[in-house]
């Protein structure tokens, strides 16, 4: 795999300096992408948040602030554009950050507004909430579900928000569609022609805006057989043009470059014949076509 022009994540590189979830720093992770070969490896730390409610349970339990928050994103800023220079002669390396929420106003405006003062490569765009409750948390999953009154009304809700997100902040990159199966299981209610049609319109709102979308090889990780999405996403977004990368998810220097084999072998077996790469070029941004034979 060393030095395969689609061993490349464009979603990942989540570290213990910026998240309460993750394990090793980010300095290391790129030496281990550096070591197995990457090509390019983007680094995507999750977006500063602005509401108290928005802090997770854990980094409650640490004594994390959201001004904590926003200056650990701050740092982030200013070590992964330095990281780009003091690694640049041995991978490409791309800055990008994370959104986690579906937008009003404000977090619009902050979002569009950190982009441009830290001068990022891309956005990734994804969503952990419903409703303003955190869904993608195994304590919290059973009773989101609950409170929205079924798996597939949650479901739904989640794909409503996503398009808005999508269409709001237009994200290079959209991550982990169908991060709802992490804890969902395998329910038939994930496949319901309602959920489907939600999946169909979210797809819609990707193509609109030129996203790339993520296949996602956490999943893995979490004991599932795919990748995030699923083959019917797959094949959904595939007949709409959608191009698709890999992203690694990284949280830790074990994680960086894992599963992407599989995760070539899973697109190919899906009709998927090549991904679409950032790459940085002569000091301009520009998207290039790989073949994943």
């Amino acid at each position: 795999m060393k030095h395969c022009p689609w061993f490349v994540s464009l979603y990942g590189g989540h570290s213990r300096e910026y998240c309460d979830h993750a394990s090793d720093m980010l300095s290391d992770m790129i030496e281990k992408a550096i070591e197995r070969g990457m090509v390019v490896y983007g680094i995507s730390e999750h977006a500063p948040r602005y509401e108290e409610h928005y802090v997770y349970p854990e980094e409650r339990v640490m004594g994390w602030t959201l001004a904590k928050i926003q200056n650990d994103f701050e740092k982030y800023a200013e070590d992964s554009r330095r990281y780009v220079e003091d690694f640049g002669k041995r991978i490409m390396l791309l800055r990008a950050f994370e959104i986690e929420v579906a937008p009003r106003a404000y977090y619009i405006e902050r979002m569009t507004s950190l982009r441009q003062t830290h001068a990022f490569d891309y956005m990734v765009g994804s969503v952990h909430y419903v409703n303003d409750r955190l869904f993608d948390h195994r304590d919290m999953f059973g009773d989101v579900v609950r409170e929205m009154g079924g798996i597939e009304k949650m479901v739904l809700t989640y794909y409503e928000q996503l398009v808005e997100m999508v269409l709001a902040l237009k994200p290079e990159v959209v991550a982990h569609l169908d991060v709802y199966r992490k804890y969902a299981g395998n329910v038939p209610e994930l496949e319901s022609a309602a959920v489907k049609g939600a999946a169909q319109e979210a797809l819609e709102a990707v193509r609109q805006v030129n996203a790339i979308l993520d296949v996602n090889t956490g999943a893995y990780r979490k004991g599932l057989t795919t990748p995030y999405p699923a083959p019917w996403i797959i094949k959904a977004a595939r007949e709409r043009g959608i191009a698709f990368c890999f992203g690694d998810d990284s949280h830790c220097c074990a994680d960086v470059g894992s599963g992407i084999d599989r995760a070539r072998d899973y697109l190919l077996e899906n009709g998927v014949s090549s991904i679409r790469v950032w790459k940085r070029e002569k000091g301009k941004l520009g998207t290039d076509e790989v073949p994943l034979r």
